[in-house]
């Protein structure tokens, strides 16, 4: 980081990307979860109760949930703590890396796949399923993290992952 910002910034800014990815993560927990599977994508977020669609300042992580006191807009039924809970476990893993590693590709790479073994964790403890767009996603991931270290890395990798 630039040595004029204050000290913990990155921290900070990792944490609050990680809360946005918190928020996605819930969708691909609930999403992926059911049955059948549905789109991340459409239809945006909507209240699980009633169906109605989220405002942008309805969504914003953590934040959102407190000040709606934990109640749907429209409907005023409970929304689940499950919301914000992943939203600060996603922020305090990405905060934790980029504390551990700075900003560097290892604090990435640890980020990435912290989040995504929360999501497995979540979908497995809610459903009993660990969804293929976790572990195949996961590996894609992997495999292109893998590049870093140019196409050796990326051999070394493909060839021992079993």
């Amino acid at each position: 980081m630039a040595p004029d910002l204050p000290a913990g910034f990155e921290i900070v800014i990792a944490a609050l990307l990680g809360a946005v990815i918190g928020s996605f993560l819930n969708v691909c927990i609930l999403r992926w979860g059911a049955e059948p599977k549905q789109s991340v994508v459409r239809p945006p977020s909507r209240c699980p109760r009633c169906g109605r669609g989220l405002a942008w300042y309805d969504n914003i992580p953590v934040l959102s949930w407190l000040i709606l006191r934990a109640r749907c807009r429209g409907c005023g039924q409970p929304i689940s703590v499950q919301y914000p809970l992943v939203e600060l476990a996603t922020a305090g893993i990405w905060a934790f890396m980029a504390w551990r590693y700075g900003l560097t590709l290892e604090a990435l790479r640890g980020a990435v796949f912290g989040a995504i073994l929360l999501g497995i964790a979540m979908t497995d403890a809610r459903e009993y399923i660990i969804p293929d767009e976790f572990t195949l996603g996961g590996l894609v991931i992997a495999l292109v993290f893998s590049l870093a270290d140019g196409l050796h890395g990326l051999t070394w990798a493909a060839v021992t992952s079993r």
